[in-house]
């Protein structure tokens, strides 16, 4: 009677959680991407609609500035410092560099 070894049993659960971790990586890459919908609706958004989702999507110690049109945060997510910023015309995330108010 031949026994299949015991590390084989653990090697479909971690390929598969392995895919998992990486397409829940790469979907967070593409919604935080230039032009991607950060708050849907397509309308214009407020500061403390901005804080609000932050916050809900874990980040802490979120500081807002808004400069004519776009609305800058920054915070820590998961240990580290991020940014980003949102048209306030749209909800939509854009380059931070991109200054055509």
């Amino acid at each position: 009677m031949t026994r299949k070894a015991p590390t084989i049993r653990w090697v479909v659960p971690l390929v598969s959680c392995a895919i998992l971790v990486g397409a829940a990586g790469l979907a967070t890459v593409i919604a935080r991407a230039p032009g991607a919908v950060f708050i849907a609706g397509d309308q214009p958004v407020s500061e403390d609609q901005v804080r609000n989702k932050l916050r809900s999507d874990g980040w802490t110690d979120v500081r807002i500035t808004h400069e004519g049109q776009l609305i800058q945060a920054t915070g820590l997510r998961d240990g580290q410092t991020q940014k980003l910023v949102v048209d306030a015309r749209n909800g939509r995330l854009r380059d931070d560099d991109d200054d055509d108010d």
